[in-house]
């Protein structure tokens, strides 16, 4: 039994014993390893007989036991105790079976890692009813479990919160709690209309089939999703982890000058307690608020609003406004918009700047920033001044040792501690280090240690934490302090600076060799450290980072990082002589990433970002040391995954502005910039720099149209050839992934003749390539167009081409995702729906591309549309639009394909309001124009048959809502439908839409034959469409006379809707021949 199992229930079921999938040939052989995994115990041979074959004789049943047992044996003998009379399942180390995992309260993450579907799905037997009987209890208990689970996580804004939702409403449509939990999740995580969606759903499907209205719990959450603005998330202030003494009187006045003041600078030298200080002051805004909250006290009982003046806060409106504290040590200048972004969750997912998506957030807030540590980032200045006036509710209260560069900035120049003051922080922390101190005994010496720091209260802290292990009147001597001035005049006073350093230099020779040789180490972090990274690159051990810890020179946070105040930071610094600690921590954090590469590439891995999100600061210094192509391709990939478009830019941007190097690197490094400027909506830039990948490495794309047509024609010859001849493997990776970009942007722009071109060049190339993703990528593209075009038996060739390579991939990539959404659209059009949904699903959920899993979405939407699942259609299209409408400026035809595709779904249902599509159709309308008028600006270039298209569906939408337009928008449309290419996206419920328009047009000989001859070859083109335009030609041949041949029609759309599972059809279908009888 040294062979690893794994048996996944949840699904459809897979046995893999030793990491190598077993094939079990009998159906019920499966069915009875499946029963003893879950049920604990041995079973009786009797009862396993009458559970599977219970309507045989017993004699037959025994026997048919043994021939299991005995598959079972030579598959996996070592995991079952069978015996003369009991078989039952060894549950040791090594095994995994997922309902197991799934009944043991795991979380909601954990949960979702397990489920592929509901449990056994696909699994049925006729001829068991007692088994029968087992699946369905056990189904029942795993929709149990997710529900349990779900409830008791209660509404979030969390992907994972959504999607457990999503799955145990699809298990029980009418559980309306399940239902609350999703649409106040997506309510909280700002996806507005998918939550309005999913309740007219709900209600809907309430109304139609159970005859009752939403529960009065339910119609209130409708209430609440009124419009409201976006709001920044609170980046909470730090708690400190004592006291602040003696600055109650600068709190005073801080807080005064906040009432009236939208710009404080707080200036002064490192040390002297800023950062504490802005801490304070903030805190105190906090307890008003709260205070002002529980009194039910408001702005308008503290003062009337004559009594402000213009430009000024009164006290109230300042404590009710939400406090955000965001500090950037570290942070360096190209990262510190997107820095303040991320810390108040502001979504950076659209491609637009960082900084207009900043500032849009904040526009009409009424929040105090609070800036931390900004004198080394002069270029932020600008931004802060632009967000001031963008915001005028907002105010800014700043920490630099700098004046910044803002107009009308009030300056708060923080002064050292006054002599009681500092004497009193002096004794808070020294009874912390030696708790038997003695203040009244050690006071002159206290009084000359404060003064020998300059009332500088690091120094002092760091002074005060030396008493652990050096006397009060050594440590006096130690910071150079004369016996004899301990008298009434008292000593001398240094700069703070040199009292600083002083303190600083006392602390350091304490130190032992081990311990100085960390704390310098120490210094090359950025952001902190995890303890095994302090460990490998400062080659210490844990004992000396308690012993530094204890000496209050180095700090352990809540979250387990340990950091070092910037200014002794600084200072250990200046003692770093190792010139090997730097390039040690290069390789810490090329290792980690390295580590992590793969589940950098999983859009569903979300730990990985939280990880590594946490070490930003130290990859950005680690790189400026590597600068190793390996390293870069991570710290890309971890930069769009973070949403940081503009850094994966600049990163890609300076390594080309190197001396040029290898010509497949400089070619990759360009393609890579193509991304991340698509990922921004630069379209031109990305497709000038996919250009220049393919001109680096020898194989331009032709820019003329006779060009196109001579490479058209060469790639498709060697296609040929590759299928008849072996082909020689060559590395062919950056052409390939260069000429997938370009076909991409082709599809966006309708340039039939480059997406060809593109799509057979990256097939012939990714054919000679060695990666198995992109072979994959090449075939399901090649497939998709094939189909769409018409050519079936193409399609499919190339369809199973790619799913044969995608099932030899184990590991993400985003060629493999982009290959599942293109072989979902071959899989959506030959009328595979359930694959194709899948195969949509598992890509929009592992993509890293925001794009990918837009369009994903969208395609979704979409099969549900196909196969008449109208409600869920409308619901996707929703969510699908609010990806879309976020990124303003964008690619915009993802708007109006979302809008015309709800408006066209809920045309389907009963009882929603006329009113209600008439809105979507005119936000589709202002869509559709706004493409064409602002198609320059935002990098667009449509054909005529995109917009011909968009213009049709438009029409027929308009027709069907009102139907008197009939003849006239039949007369339109087809005059439109001669401009019409072979291939038509997104045109079937026009074309069903045209055909049911025609009875209440008249003219139909006129029409209606070139009617029939458009919904005929459509048909012939897109078979998981021929069910709904089965019936459509039946209408129409209604509409020519021929009752006979309509029947036949309509009989036969009934057939195809069945083989199609489709339901909708099958009655629009069946409904039609009872009529013509």
């Amino acid at each position: 039994m040294g062979d690893s199992f794994s048996l996944l229930l949840l699904g459809t079921p897979e046995l893999a014993v030793g990491g190598r999938l077993v094939r079990i040939r009998s159906a019920k052989t499966r069915a009875l390893l499946c029963y003893l995994a879950t049920t604990p115990g041995a079973r009786s041979r009797a009862e396993l007989a009458g559970l599977l074959w219970g309507e045989r004789p017993d004699a037959n049943a025994r026997g048919s036991l043994r021939l299991a047992l005995s598959e079972l044996r030579k598959d996996v003998g070592g995991w079952l105790d069978i015996t003369r009379d009991h078989v039952g399942f060894r549950a040791d180390d090594g095994c995994f079976v997922d309902y197991r995992q799934l009944t043991r309260d795991p979380t909601v993450a954990g949960a979702l890692r397990l489920w592929r579907g509901e449990f056994l799905d696909g699994l049925s037997f006729g001829d068991a009813p007692a088994f029968a009987g087992w699946l369905e209890c056990e189904r029942r208990r795993a929709r149990l479990v997710l529900r349990e689970l779900l409830v008791r996580a209660g509404p979030a804004a969390s992907e994972h919160v959504v999607r457990l939702a999503r799955i145990v409403t699809e298990l029980d449509p009418y559980d309306e709690e399940a239902h609350r939990v999703l649409i106040a999740s997506l309510a909280r995580a700002g996806n507005r209309a998918a939550a309005l969606a999913c309740y007219e759903e709900l209600r809907l499907r309430l109304a139609r089939e159970l005859g009752v209205g939403p529960a009065p719990e339910t119609r209130a959450l409708r209430q609440d999703l009124t419009p409201r603005p976006a709001t920044a998330r609170r980046a909470a202030l730090p708690v400190p982890g004592s006291e602040l003494v003696g600055r109650e009187p600068d709190i005073r006045r801080l807080r005064a000058l906040l009432s009236r003041e939208r710009l404080i600078t707080l200036s002064g030298p490192g040390g002297i307690g800023k950062t504490r200080l802005a801490i304070a002051a903030a805190e105190a805004g906090d307890r008003d608020a709260a205070s002002l909250s529980s009194t039910g006290t408001g702005k308008h009982d503290t003062a009337s609003p004559s009594s402000v003046k213009p430009g000024e806060h009164d006290a109230a409106s300042l404590s009710s406004a939400d406090v955000a504290f965001v500090s950037f040590v570290g942070v360096r200048a190209e990262a510190a918009v997107t820095t303040l972004a991320r810390r108040l969750g502001v979504d950076l997912s659209p491609p637009r700047p960082a900084a207009e998506l900043l500032l849009a957030a904040l526009a009409g807030r009424s929040t105090l920033l609070v800036l931390d540590n900004l004198e080394h980032l002069p270029s932020f200045d600008g931004v802060i001044a632009e967000i001031l006036r963008v915001a005028p509710g907002l105010r800014v209260l700043a920490t630099s040792r700098r004046r910044l560069n803002v107009p009308g900035q009030v300056i708060v120049s923080v002064e050292g501690l006054a002599e009681s003051a500092a004497e009193a922080l002096f004794v808070a922390r020294a009874l912390k280090a030696r708790p038997g101190f003695d203040p009244e005994r050690e006071a002159p010496l206290v009084a000359a240690i404060c003064a020998a720091t300059g009332g500088l209260p690091l120094a002092i802290e760091l002074a005060a934490g030396l008493l652990r292990a050096v006397p009060c009147a050594d440590l006096a001597e130690r910071l150079g302090v004369d016996t004899g001035l301990l008298s009434t005049a008292g000593p001398a006073a240094r700069s703070r600076h040199a009292s600083m350093r002083t303190v600083f230099d006392t602390s350091w020779r304490l130190l032992d060799p081990a311990r100085r040789a960390a704390l310098a180490a120490l210094s090359v972090f950025g952001g902190g450290c995890t303890l095994r990274a302090a460990l490998e690159v400062a080659g210490t051990s844990p004992e000396v980072l308690v012993h530094l810890v204890d000496h209050s020179v180095l700090r352990l946070t809540p979250s387990g990082r340990y950091t070092l105040h910037p200014l002794i930071q600084q200072l250990a610094a200046a003692h770093l002589e190792d010139p090997g600690v730097r390039e040690r921590h290069a390789r810490h954090y090329a290792g980690l990433l390295d580590r992590h590469a793969t589940a950098l590439q999983d859009g569903s891995d979300a730990e990985v970002v939280r990880v590594l999100g946490a070490e930003m600061d130290n990859i950005r210094l680690a790189w400026r040391v590597s600068g190793q192509p390996r390293f870069l391709d991570h710290y890309w990939t971890l930069c769009l995954r973070l949403r940081l478009y503009e850094e994966s830019v600049a990163i890609v941007r300076e390594h080309l502005d190197r001396p040029p190097e290898d010509l497949r690197l400089r070619a990759r490094l360009l393609r890579m910039a193509a991304v991340s400027s698509h990922q921004l909506a630069r379209e031109r830039a990305a497709t000038r720099l996919a250009r220049a990948a393919l001109d680096t490495l020898g194989e331009p794309l032709p820019t003329t149209r006779t060009g196109l047509a001579t490479a058209l024609l060469t790639a498709a010859t060697r296609q040929a050839a590759h299928r008849l001849l072996p082909v020689p493997r060559t590395d062919e990776a950056e052409a390939a992934q260069a000429l997938t970009l370009l076909a991409r942007l082709a599809y966006h722009q309708q340039d039939l003749p480059v997406m060809l071109v593109t799509s057979l060049r990256q097939l012939n190339a990714a054919d000679r390539g060695t990666d198995p993703a992109l072979r994959a990528e090449s075939y399901a593209n090649f497939a998709a167009i094939a189909r769409l075009a018409g050519r079936h038996r193409i399609a499919t060739r190339y369809g199973s081409l790619a799913d044969q390579a995608l099932s030899g991939i184990d590991h993400p990539d985003e060629a493999v995702h982009r290959a599942r959404l293109a072989r979902g659209i071959d899989l959506l059009h030959a009328g595979r729906f359930e694959d194709a949904r899948r195969s949509f699903t598992e890509g929009r959920l592992r993509t890293i591309d925001p794009r990918v899993a837009e369009n994903c979405a969208g395609m979704l939407a979409e099969t549900a549309l196909w196969q008449g699942e109208f409600a869920a259609a409308a619901t996707g299209y929703a969510e699908t639009e609010e990806l879309a409408v976020a990124r303003v400026g964008g690619d915009d035809i993802g708007r109006h394909w979302c809008l015309t595709g709800q408006a066209e779904a809920l045309l389907r249902l009963d009882g929603v309001p006329v009113e209600r599509i008439r809105e979507l159709l005119a936000a589709a309308r202002a869509s559709h124009e706004r493409r064409r008028t602002h198609a320059k600006e935002i990098g667009l270039r449509d054909s005529p048959a995109s917009r011909t298209i968009q213009e049709l569906r438009l029409l027929t939408i308009a027709a069907r809502l009102d139907p008197a337009r009939a003849p006239a928008a039949l007369a339109e449309a087809l005059t439109l439908a001669k401009r019409l290419p072979t291939v038509q996206p997104g045109m079937l419920e026009c074309w069903t839409g045209l055909a049911e328009l025609l009875r209440d047009a008249g003219q139909h000989r006129t029409v209606a034959p070139l009617l029939l001859g458009h919904l005929s070859r459509y048909a012939a083109r897109n078979p998981g469409a021929a069910a709904r335009i089965g019936w459509a030609l039946a209408l129409i041949m209604v509409a020519l006379g021929g009752r006979r041949q309509a029947r036949r029609a309509a009989e036969q759309a009934m057939a195809t809707a069945e083989r199609l599972t489709a339901p909708y059809d099958h009655r629009r279908a069946e409904s039609l021949a009872r009529a013509l009888g």
